[in-house]
């Protein structure tokens, strides 16, 4: 059974091969990354702080290396990928 990072790795993958997230508008979002008590990283919408959920991921929990990668999809309207 893959743990919760890996889960997420491999979701965060599928997003950057592509070339972004789900649903993308192909605009900018302005998403950021906040350290929470238990060594885990949430990404929030900046405007609103609210939690950032995609589909029925909501995307809290995250390893430092998920939540870096993940950030970098989400606020870039490339989908993060190098052309």
């Amino acid at each position: 059974m893959k743990s919760k990072h890996e889960v997420d790795a491999s979701t965060i993958s599928g997003w950057e091969a592509r070339g972004g997230e789900p649903d993308s508008s192909g605009q900018s979002h302005q998403y950021g990354r906040r350290f929470e008590g238990d060594g885990t990283y949430t990404i929030y919408h900046v405007f609103s702080g609210n939690v950032a959920t995609i589909g029925a991921w909501k995307m809290n929990g995250l390893s430092p290396k998920n939540a870096a990668r993940a950030l970098r999809v989400l606020n870039n309207p490339l989908g993060g990928v190098k052309k």
